[in-house]
């Protein structure tokens, strides 16, 4: 099959992730998911909860690039009445929160650094303390993070502490880039098609051959995500039930036109 927890593949790359996923799954505490954006690196997190003894346990996401700096540890451990001015009552944090299941830490790059000292010893010893607190809290919880930075530039630079990237990485995952496995690209262009059809409740059958050239020819700086957006785009503007050129939005023919002439 094509199909993986979410996932739509048959290239050399995604079926050697497919295996790594499928091997790793029932043994890991912590994984790292590294790789561009828009790669689907929520689906990979996602694909090792389900897989894992954790699978009934919930799934908590946090989005380190929307947490306020200040704000971290709190939203992570939780705090205690009176732990600051606000703090009106205990508060679970999301650690808490998704213990006997999984938390999924997405651009775990943009954590401080503090945070991500309290997050080596919550991976090291499986308990946290709430902020205002000094009673520890033992909870069982998996950790995965993802990361479209490069870890090793981020460590040499002082912005991410080596010892909590190989605690993370006894397990690290790559998800490549849609440039390296255009080979799918006929595999989620249906996907996504039938996708759409229904979402837009218009019969879409194809894409005509000359709009594929233009795809195939798209060197997909954003990925499945941008791919996704160029099909909800052409999906929308077609008359037809085929999608054609003049459907695709004005970067995919001119980027395409650009290459077609350089080749």
């Amino acid at each position: 099959t094509c199909r993986f927890e979410g996932m739509i593949g048959r290239s050399p790359l995604m079926w050697d992730l497919f295996a790594r996923i499928g091997r790793v799954a029932q043994h890991y505490r912590s994984a790292l998911i590294t790789g561009p954006t828009g790669t689907g690196k929520d689906l990979v997190a996602r694909a090792l909860h389900n897989l894992s003894p954790a699978t009934s346990g919930r799934f908590v996401t946090c989005n380190c690039s929307a947490v306020v700096e200040t704000l971290f540890e709190s939203e992570l451990f939780g705090y205690v009445k009176g732990a600051f001015t606000g703090a009106t009552a205990d508060k679970m944090g999301l650690f808490e929160f998704a213990s006997g299941g999984t938390i999924f830490l997405d651009e775990i790059g943009d954590m401080p650094l503090t945070t991500q000292a309290k997050l080596l010893r919550v991976l090291q010893n499986q308990e946290i303390t709430r902020v205002g607190s000094v009673t520890p809290r033992k909870i069982d919880v998996r950790v995965v993070a993802a990361t479209n930075r490069d870890v090793q530039e981020m460590i040499a630079q002082k912005q991410f502490r080596e010892d909590l990237y190989y605690r993370l990485a006894m397990v690290e995952l790559k998800t490549p880039a849609l440039a390296d496995r255009k080979e799918d690209l006929p595999l989620l262009e249906k996907f996504l098609l039938e996708r759409f059809s229904t979402q837009f409740n218009k019969e879409i059958l194809g894409i005509t051959r000359r709009a594929q050239i233009q795809l195939a020819r798209h060197s997909w700086p954003g990925s499945i995500r941008e791919l996704e957006n160029v099909l909800g785009h052409a999906c929308m503007m077609a008359m037809g039930d085929m999608i054609d050129v003049e459907d695709l939005p004005p970067t995919i023919r001119r980027d395409s036109q650009m290459a077609g002439e350089a080749s």
